[in-house]
């Protein structure tokens, strides 16, 4: 970890005392939470040499929602963003369901984003932020509801390294997205669920620890992350899934 330190140091011209330490904590927090994870999984705290941008997002928590008509944060926990970051590279094909502080960091690791989100307005607040930060416009919004624009889209890639869901919530919003970009995701490739706990959402969380395809990587905070073992089973296969072992008959 010492070494990863190092090498994050000498990517940055000035390091405040501030930001080593959050640079600290976010490597201790990627190493705890990839104990499972597999010896090729990701090396949390890769330097990209944005890692500037990246803690003054979290210093400034820019607010992108509107609720009732007042401007608010619903961001991810910054140790969650932190995470995020360490798992991705510059030109990865990433695709988020939602739109926030999450999207930006995104743009900052030099992937190329689709961002799906029916809040155009929300949209453009990110993109202004980006703009401040003087981040690449390497985010592609599509403005629509996930449900309706993932099984139709052109604009979305073949093929993905890295999705983060965390559009609608109401059930069952979170399984709707999961499926139409699961065989989307490259063997190998990760997955963000957010909100886990709640209970539209945890039965896909339970899904997914549950199966051979997926490999829990490590939760931070409220965000479950995934691996891609393996290809999907064809959906007509239902005795293969694990969450059928104790169905009588199986």
């Amino acid at each position: 970890m010492l070494l990863l330190i190092c090498a994050q140091i000498e990517c940055e011209e000035e390091m405040s005392i501030g930001k080593l330490m959050a640079l600290c904590k976010s490597l201790w927090l990627s190493a705890t939470v990839r104990t499972n994870a597999r010896p090729d999984a990701p090396t949390p705290g890769k330097c990209h040499g944005t890692s500037s941008r990246l803690e003054k997002l979290i210093e400034d928590n820019p607010q992108f929602h509107l609720f009732e008509g007042a401007l608010t944060s619903w961001a991810v926990h910054p140790d969650t963003l932190r995470f995020l970051h360490s798992l991705l590279t510059p030109g990865m094909s990433t695709l988020e369901t939602g739109c926030g502080q999450t999207t930006v960091v995104f743009s900052i690791a030099g992937t190329r984003h689709t961002c799906i989100m029916p809040d155009e307005g929300e949209a453009e607040r990110v993109k202004r932020y980006c703009a401040q930060l003087g981040l690449a416009k390497n985010i592609t919004f599509i403005i629509e509801s996930s449900d309706i624009a993932l099984p139709r889209n052109k604009l979305i890639p073949s093929e993905l390294d890295h999705v983060f869901i965390d559009g609608a919530h109401a059930f069952p919003a979170p399984i709707i997205d999961w499926h139409y970009i699961a065989r989307k995701l490259r063997t190998g490739g990760t997955l963000g669920v957010d909100d886990y706990k709640m209970p539209s959402v945890k039965i896909l969380y339970d899904f997914l620890c549950g199966e051979e395809e997926w490999e829990l990587l490590g939760i931070v905070q409220n965000t479950a992350f995934f691996r891609k073992l393996h290809e999907l089973k064809d959906i007509t296969d239902w005795p293969g899934q694990k969450i059928n072992s104790m169905y009588p008959g199986y």
